[in-house]
């Protein structure tokens, strides 16, 4: 587990990166919907089903992976600042990186299966591990940052990963807005979630500053 750990701590800016951009393009495919139309129906024989197979397919595989590869990302930055470190007892014996690592491996593993289930055309278990894996993941950020804001060694990082979750929080509620209120435009969607990945990239840019500042 060591050397997994150890792998994604080199890489996490790179992952950071990447998953970043992939959910840009997530972004702009779930709502924006280039491709065709992503949104399921019910058939005459009652099954959830979505009129464009190939949309579906290409839309769920790239959000799966870019949340594995944001799930990975957030393990490599806890890694890197060997959070949760050897001071739990400064939030009363809690450390919410614990939590927050946990979380980002099945936020890692819910994409995974999410992006599965989009091939198989399995809309409603695509729907509910992408879900799952899309709140898990800026949670599991904030509380990562949480605890970086304890740390003198990962303080830099504390800000920007906190506002990465909280980017991440506010892009579902506008996806989740859509089909709610009429004056949510999918274009306002597509931004909101945009931004999310930006933020990703910029968190990455900033990782990978540092580690070459440490060379």
């Amino acid at each position: 587990m060591s050397a997994i750990t150890n792998l994604l701590d080199r890489l996490t800016g790179w992952l950071a990166i990447a998953g970043g951009l992939l959910w840009i393009v997530y972004a702009i495919l779930a709502t924006l919907q280039p491709l065709g139309s992503v949104a399921p129906y019910t058939n005459d024989l009652g099954w959830i089903a979505v009129t464009n197979p190939a949309a579906f397919r290409v839309t769920g595989a790239i959000g799966g992976g870019a949340l594995i590869l944001l799930g990975l990302a957030l393990v490599g930055v806890a890694a890197r600042y060997n959070l949760p470190g050897d001071e739990p007892a400064r939030f009363g014996g809690v450390a919410p990186s614990r939590y927050g690592v946990a979380m980002a491996w099945v936020g890692a593993l819910a994409g995974l299966l999410a992006a599965a289930m989009s091939l198989l055309l399995f809309v409603l278990p695509n729907n509910a591990m992408y879900l799952f894996a899309a709140v898990l993941i800026p949670l599991a950020a904030m509380l990562v940052a949480i605890e970086a804001n304890g740390s003198e060694q990962a303080a830099r990082v504390a800000a920007p990963l906190f506002l990465v979750g909280v980017l991440g929080m506010i892009g579902l509620l506008a996806q989740a807005l859509i089909p709610l209120a009429t004056w949510m435009a999918p274009v306002y969607a597509a931004l909101a979630l945009a931004v999310y990945g930006f933020a990703w990239v910029r968190f990455g840019s900033l990782l990978m500053s540092a580690t070459d500042s440490q060379a």
